[in-house]
């Protein structure tokens, strides 16, 4: 429904009455028809670019997370490669503190040995002491020896005797030291082996310490700084997906922007086309008028036969202000009130006026058939008067 009043009609009736042809209201209407168009062409323009750009970003973002996915998966294995490294440094630090006790135990033997080759190597001067002894008393006797005849001219048996036994004794007793030194020789480089035996034990075992302390401590920091290195990899990836997430989203916002903004101006341009066809049906009537029947109907006939439909229809009390204004703007309640521009007839202006016969046929004069006719179209379209007026303060139309 148009309203009578639009400025822009009665602009373009005037102009077409003085006899303007072309009417500067067309060719402003044609101008804003162009300029429409042209927002629209550059607007297509504008909704391909940012739909590349979505494809684009959507695209990104796709590869992002599939990185992502991989980065957490590397992350994983790396840890595992951590944890089994920390099982590893704890098996070698074992071998470790085994080795370093290895290493005691050698001392300990070591210290054990010294202190037999000590043992042995006094008791190696005890029997040479002996032995020097020995044959310092031996010595002692030779001359004892030597007068031997002179014992036995005396023929003293006893002392003879005596002689004998002590030569004997001294022999016994230089045989045992030589035994004795012999063993204790042989006691001395068995230490002394042990010794050195024990001493190289505790060598190689404090290297094989040290090793396994080195070997365990870079095992872990390689791996520690592969896992290390994968989550600051983890962190980048995410990083990156998020920039790529706000990026996508940036980009759709566009495309809607576009897409909305290409809805309204194609709502523009139907009602700028449709104004370009009404003003040319408005000339098209001023160079041969339709005649328009009078009418005896009064305004406050029309509204209270309005008013007294209302209840018919659910529209209470509340609804009346709204519809007084409403058919005030269209029409002025005249029952042969005609837009010259666009056709609409009656107080309900209805397009075509041909619509009202869905209620009757004389409703080229009848004020209840158009009514009757309007307050049904209300209710179908808008729910009450009220939401018609809306409609009609909004958008000129209703």
């Amino acid at each position: 429904m148009r309203g009578l009043l639009r400025t822009g009609v009665i602009a373009a009736l005037v102009a077409a009455l003085v006899g303007i042809a072309p009417s500067a209201f067309a060719d402003d209407l044609n101008t804003t028809k162009n300029n429409t168009q042209s927002q629209i062409d550059s607007n297509n323009n504008q909704t391909t670019q940012d739909q590349a750009a979505l494809a684009q970003a959507s695209s990104a973002l796709l590869q992002t997370q599939e990185a992502l996915v991989q980065a957490q998966a590397d992350l994983v294995a790396k840890q595992q490669d951590t944890q089994a490294a920390q099982a590893d440094d704890t098996r070698l630090a074992a071998a470790a503190a085994q080795a370093q006790q290895a290493l005691a135990d050698r001392q300990a033997d070591l210290k054990t040995a010294q202190q037999a080759v000590a043992a042995g190597e006094a008791k190696l001067q005890a029997q040479r002491d002996t032995i020097g002894l020995v044959a310092e008393q031996a010595a002692q006797q030779n001359t004892t020896l030597m007068s031997l005849s002179m014992v036995l001219n005396n023929f003293d048996m006893g002392a003879l005797s005596d002689q004998f036994q002590w030569v004997s004794q001294s022999f016994n007793a230089t045989q045992d030291a030589m035994n004795a030194l012999i063993q204790a020789q042989a006691q001395l480089q068995d230490a002394q082996t042990k010794a050195q035996q024990a001493e190289q034990a505790a060598s190689d075992a404090q290297v094989a310490a040290q090793q396994a302390s080195d070997a365990a401590a870079a095992h872990l920091a390689v791996t520690q700084q592969a896992e290390a290195t994968s989550q600051q990899a983890q962190q980048n990836v995410t990083a990156e997906l998020a920039a790529n997430q706000k990026a996508q989203t940036g980009a759709q916002a566009a495309v809607a922007a576009d897409k909305a903004k290409q809805a309204q101006l194609q709502q523009q341009l139907a009602q700028v086309e449709q104004q370009i066809a009404e003003a040319a049906a408005a000339a098209a009537r001023v160079s041969n008028p339709v005649a328009v029947p009078p009418s005896s109907v009064s305004v406050a006939a029309a509204q209270a036969i309005a008013q007294s439909l209302m209840p018919n229809y659910g529209f209470g009390s509340d609804q009346w202000g709204c519809l007084v204004k409403l058919w005030n703007y269209e029409s002025g309640w005249r029952v042969n009130a005609r837009n010259p521009s666009s056709g609409a007839y009656g107080i309900a202006q209805s397009l075509p006026a041909s619509k009202y016969n869905s209620v009757g046929t004389d409703w080229l004069t009848n004020p209840t058939t158009q009514i009757k006719w309007g307050l049904g179209y209300i209710k179908g379209r808008y729910g009450n008067p009220c939401g018609a007026w809306s409609h009609e303060m909004a958008h000129n139309w209703y």
